[in-house]
């Protein structure tokens, strides 16, 4: 054959049996003989169209595109071989036939070139399996062969047999000829290694991990013992790799079960039946067990330990001394303690992300949904995934924390449940997660057995401690569980010892975090144990306990979240996360409205810091609507915090009125109390609420004094909130001769402080008015890079909102609209993804205005009607009616119809606010003017000349110059140009002498005189 087969390919691999003896024992004629073996199997195989494409020492790899041909070859070879006259020993050489899928790719005698590992070593495990002078056929290759067997050919059925590194055993076939020797010893497999390891009945999925640890820890210690709670498949895990290993074991691999076994005295017995050894008259068990196995190479299994530990601990140790090669693999939900033993605990199989959920096609990467997959095909063949179903198979996987029977037992139902049933009724998990396998073992059957029979083997204490622990959500500590857990039965000096045989027992899991131990137990054991608390008549005692537990912990931790070891304390907070919200919705339940007021307003910060703002609202709210009790100050003191915690959150979400009935309803709680630091806090979002309702003197005012306040309580963390907000009001105002010194009296009582959020809060003040005042664009980076530093430091998910509104707004002023407009873009998702609307339609406004300076109206109006639902949404009228207007603005210029109805609705938000604030009315009316231009220039000037009227009596803010007087100063232009000098003079001097009513009305009157308007 010129070229090598390639697609469906039969391999024929041989190599001499005793080859390096031969070579060592007769040195001299070795290289001949070799030499002559080299021609002979050439020969035979190229007469039969096979190709030689790699020999490695005596070992020949050929491959034949026919099956039949390789047989041919190999029965040749074998009569050459035979009839040779051999000048030294003769040779023997054994041969292996498989056929499979092989690519011929690059074929050189050093590499091979074959691509099809699998095939290939197949191939060669077969051939391993025979004796020199024997030719063995794989299962595939018989198939073909046998179609076209020479005369007087026949194959002999050798049986199944396990393989070396193989998963599954091979069936097979001993090519037998008159002429050539028949009978041989029993195969080389693993099928000639004593054992009594049970067939597989299931597919043994994933664990390839696991399997190797395992493996390299029996390679390197005699006593491994793999732990882990009920139904995680220990004993699969063991069987497999015992089944793998066969071949190390030369006195065979005994699987020991334990479980049926009651008494610790029969241990030894039910060990030496297992590996068929019999009593001896008068003499203990365990004395003939260890002298039988003193010599043997030996793989023990002791499969369920745990309700036998000391029995199985104190034999294993009389074995691993007695017996030196022999190696003991035990399953147990604790260790058996004893010295030379290493434990493995064998984890949960590989879940999916239920954050980042792969596609359907990917899922079966991950090994619970593979076993999913597997055992509900068993269930009904037809079953598969698919884009409806996925979600709710990896949120079965999830909930059932990877513990395999679990998950074997939710498969068997989809023959009577979908898979969006089975999930949603894994609540009531130990009813749904019943009729396992008859033949297994009753605790394999329910999940509530599998669980059961370890709860049952509890001494009284650690049942009890277990079952408390169920009151915890996503972990505990050691000091919340002495503080929730004791009473007169267990004593606070007792837990810790009691959470270490827990521990041992595979029922609770430690971890570190951030230096700190945590402890946690599998979702599926908590709900176990909680149905085990509410039976007990303990859970309401043990609720009370774990609310003011984390109430006393929220309530340390909340002046300490505005302070430098603010890290570590929003890393606590966090961790106890799940137990904050198990508590506030305990304290929902109490009849007084103290406790969740109390545990809501000390949360208000790590809300904050943690753009937790929806959730946040959510049970504020909840709390806030409680029945008050007006003869309780604490209760109100309570209220108070919560109302301006409330506050804060309003102003993040953009909820106008909440923020100002929360504000003042606050400060006359605070007053009442009196609260004097509340006093002054509550102001802070007085003046931020006027602020952000453009009432700049107000605001200005509220933060004055708030200032004050904060000064003679010697709070600079409360100063640099006022200085912050009074900075805005300042700049909104256009005063701007005192605010670089305000901004930088924010940053040092900010630095202070200690609160990082505060101090990049500051710094990004200062980095808005060194950009847009001052234009020192280097120095405002330097400010936006420190902030950014902190922000990093504490994890702050606003990070991206507050940095990337000042980055593209930057970039829009120094005219990069490109840049502008992707910062703009990422700031838009960002909002979106966190709820966030008002800097949203803030960046869709400045695309809206990109699109515009690019000639692209309809990208324009798209992104101007999305602002413009924002603003509705939040309920601000003078934003409301300036985006309106500047919608209208961008349809007209397009030559839409029904523009009447922006202008009109933008007009009535301006009458019914009463718009004063001169900024607002400035952009109102300048976009008013640009409607006008084109067809009613002199009426535009009238419009444009009242927008001016409002800059000359107040200084505006940056972003007025920034972003609307370019629109206003091209607007004028045009109607200049379109008008005679007296005409534009005319109109302007009437515009300036206009009030902002009749300049309303005549922009009203105007619009609806307008054609195709």
């Amino acid at each position: 054959m010129t070229n090598p087969p390639s697609g469906t390919v039969t391999f024929l691999f041989t190599d001499i049996e005793g080859s390096t003896k031969l070579a060592r024992e007769q040195p001299d004629a070795w290289e001949s003989t070799r030499a002559r073996h080299h021609v002979l199997l050439r020969e035979a195989i190229e007469r039969h169209n096979g190709y030689v494409f790699q020999i490695i020492g005596d070992a020949f790899c050929a491959s034949f595109q026919i099956a039949s041909d390789a047989l041919k070859a190999a029965l040749d070879a074998q009569r050459a071989l035979q009839g040779e006259a051999w000048d030294a020993t003769p040779i023997k050489v054994r041969m292996g036939l498989h056929t499979g899928t092989a690519q011929a790719e690059g074929i050189d005698t050093v590499s091979g070139g074959y691509v099809g590992y699998t095939t290939m070593a197949l191939t060669q495990r077969v051939m391993s399996a025979a004796h020199g002078g024997q030719a063995l056929l794989s299962q595939s290759a018989n198939e073909l062969a046998r179609r076209e067997l020479p005369i007087g050919i026949t194959l002999r059925d050798m049986g199944e047999h396990q393989l070396k590194g193989l998963l599954n055993a091979e069936h097979l076939w001993q090519i037998v000829a008159p002429d050539l020797r028949q009978d041989f010893p029993p195969l080389s497999t693993l099928n000639a290694i004593p054992h009594n390891l049970p067939e597989p009945l299931t597919s043994f999925i994933g664990r390839e991990a696991d399997i190797a640890e395992v493996e390299r820890l029996l390679s390197t210690h005699r006593l491994v013992t793999l732990t882990g709670p009920g139904g995680t498949g220990k004993t699969r895990l063991a069987l497999e790799v015992a089944r793998r290993d066969l071949e190390k074991f030369k006195a065979g691999v005994w699987l020991v079960e334990l479980a049926p076994i009651l008494d610790p005295l029969l241990v030894p017995r039910t060990t030496a039946l297992a590996i068929d050894l019999r009593d001896e008259p008068r003499r203990p068990v365990i004395d003939m067990l260890c002298d039988y196995l003193r010599e043997k190479k030996m793989l023990i299994i002791l499969d369920n330990c745990e309700h036998l530990v000391e029995a199985c601990a104190r034999m294993a140790d009389r074995i691993l001394h007695a017996a030196p090669q022999v190696h003991i693999l035990a399953s147990s939900r604790e260790a058996l303690g004893i010295a030379g033993e290493v434990t493995y605990r064998v984890p949960s199989l590989g879940l999916p992300d239920m954050q980042y959920l792969s596609p359907v096609e990917s899922l079966s990467k991950y090994e619970a949904v593979r076993l999913f997959i597997d055992r509900a095909r068993s269930a009904v063949s037809t079953f598969s995934v698919t884009n409806d179903n996925a979600p709710a198979l990896a949120q079965i996987c999830h909930r059932l924390d990877g513990i395999p029977l679990a998950i074997e037992l939710a498969a068997a139902k989809v023959h009577v449940l979908s898979v969006e049933q089975i999930a949603k009724r894994l609540d009531d998990r130990f009813r749904l997660l019943t009729g396992g396998s008859r033949t297994a073992l009753e605790r394999h059957q329910t999940l509530r057995a599998a669980i059961d029979w370890s709860y049952n083997l509890l001494p009284s204490a650690e049942q009890t401690l277990f079952r408390r622990l169920a009151i915890f959500l996503n972990g505990w500590t050691l000091e919340a569980a002495e503080s929730v857990c004791t009473d007169g039965s267990i004593h606070r000096d007792d837990v810790l010892n009691l959470l270490e045989q827990l521990i041992n027992k595979s029922l609770v899991i430690a971890d570190e975090m951030h230096g700190e131990t945590r402890f946690h137990a599998l979702e599926t054991m908590r709900q176990y144990a909680n149905e085990k608390l509410v039976e007990s008549g303990e859970s309401d005692m043990l609720r009370d306990k774990h609310l003011d537990c984390f109430l006393n912990l929220a309530e340390i931790a909340d002046p300490h979240l505005r302070r430098p070891e603010q890290i570590e304390w929003l890393k606590r907070l966090e961790a106890e996360n799940e137990n904050m919200r198990a508590a506030l919705a305990w304290a929902m339940d109490k009849p007084s409205a103290e406790p969740v007021l109390r545990l809501s307003g000390a949360l208000g910060i790590f809300w904050d810091l943690r753009s937790l703002g929806l959730e946040g609202a959510k049970w504020l709210d909840k709390a806030l609507g409680k029945a008050r009790n007006e003869n309780s100050k604490a209760e109100k003191a309570a209220r108070a915090k919560a109302l301006y915690r409330r506050t804060v959150i309003a102003d993040e979400l953009d909820e106008f009125d909440i923020m100002k009935a929360s504000a003042e309803s606050a400060l006359a709680l605070c007053e009442e109390v009196p609260d004097f630091w509340g006093i002054a806090y509550s102001r802070v979002w007085i003046g931020n609420h006027a602020f952000r309702s453009g009432l700049f003197r107000e605001s200005r005012s509220s933060l004055e004094q708030s200032l004050k306040e904060f000064r003679r309580l010697g709070d600079a963390w409360g100063e640099s909130w006022a200085l912050t907000g009074l900075g805005w009001a300042l700049e909104a105002a256009g005063e701007i001769e005192e605010l670089r010194e305000i901004r930088q009296r924010a940053v040092a009582c900010a630095r202070v402080s200690g609160d990082r959020n505060r101090i990049a809060r500051a710094l990004i003040g200062m980095a808005w008015l060194v950009s847009f005042q001052f234009h020192q664009w280097d120095e405002a980076e330097m400010f936006i890079r420190e902030a950014e530093h902190l922000y990093a430091e504490i994890g702050s998910p606003d990070e991206m909102i507050i940095v990337g509104n000042l980055r593209y707004r930057i970039s829009f002023a120094r005219g990069d609209f490109d840049r502008a407009k992707t910062e703009a873009k990422l700031l838009v998702e960002h909002c979106a993804r966190v709820g966030e609307r008002n800097l949203r339609a803030d960046a869709l406004d400045h695309l809206a205005r990109i699109a515009d300076a690019e000639h692209d109206l309809s990208s324009a109006i798209g992104y101007s009607e999305k602002a413009l639902e924002l603003e509705k949404e939040m309920g601000a009228p003078t934003f409301i009616a300036y985006r309106l207007i500047l919608t209208g603005l961008f349809k007209y210029q397009r030559g839409d119809g029904a523009v009447k109805q922006y202008v009109n609705e933008g007009m009535e938000f301006v009458r019914r606010s009463g718009v004063t604030t001169a900024p607002d009315l400035f952009r109102i009316f300048c976009y008013l003017g640009g409607l006008f231009v084109e067809k009613q220039p002199q009426i535009a000037v009238k419009i444009l000349a009242h927008s001016e009227s409002m800059w000359q009596t107040f200084r505006a803010p940056w972003w007025i110059a920034v972003y609307d007087k370019p629109y206003f100063d091209r607007f004028l232009s045009t109607a200049r140009a379109k008008l005679n000098e007296t005409d534009f003079t005319l109109a302007w001097e009437a515009g300036l002498r206009m009030t902002t009513e009749e300049a309303v009305e005549l922009a009203s009157a105007t619009i609806e005189s307008m054609p195709n308007a």
